[in-house]
């Protein structure tokens, strides 16, 4: 967020929550009709029950979702089937090709 701020890059960041208290903690465009999604979870250990909020959000939105990513506390980033498992300390979203920038 600061990367999006200092550099004007004008990416907005979003979250959702349903009425049924299913939300997700992050969203941004990742092109003009599709969002990356993001969890973040303190845990060190992968669960599946961690991705229950991405798939239902997935569904939901009827294919607006470009990737679905988990932030946990563990160290191992992974690629898996549905989803990206990113290490917290691996984080670093790219603002540089945001939809909304003014170039």
């Amino acid at each position: 967020m600061k990367q999006n701020f200092h550099q004007n890059l004008y990416r907005n960041f979003y979250f959702w929550r349903d009425s049924n208290g299913v939300e997700i903690d992050l969203m941004f465009h990742n092109s003009p009709s599709k969002f990356d999604v993001v969890e973040i979870k303190s845990t060190k250990t992968v669960l599946p029950k961690l991705f229950k909020n991405l798939d239902v959000f997935e569904k939901w939105s009827g294919g607006k979702v470009n990737q679905k990513i988990l932030v946990y506390g563990g160290t191992q980033t992974q690629n898996r089937t549905h989803h990206l498992v990113c290490a917290w300390n691996d984080v670093k979203i790219d603002c540089s090709e945001s939809p909304n920038r003014e170039k």
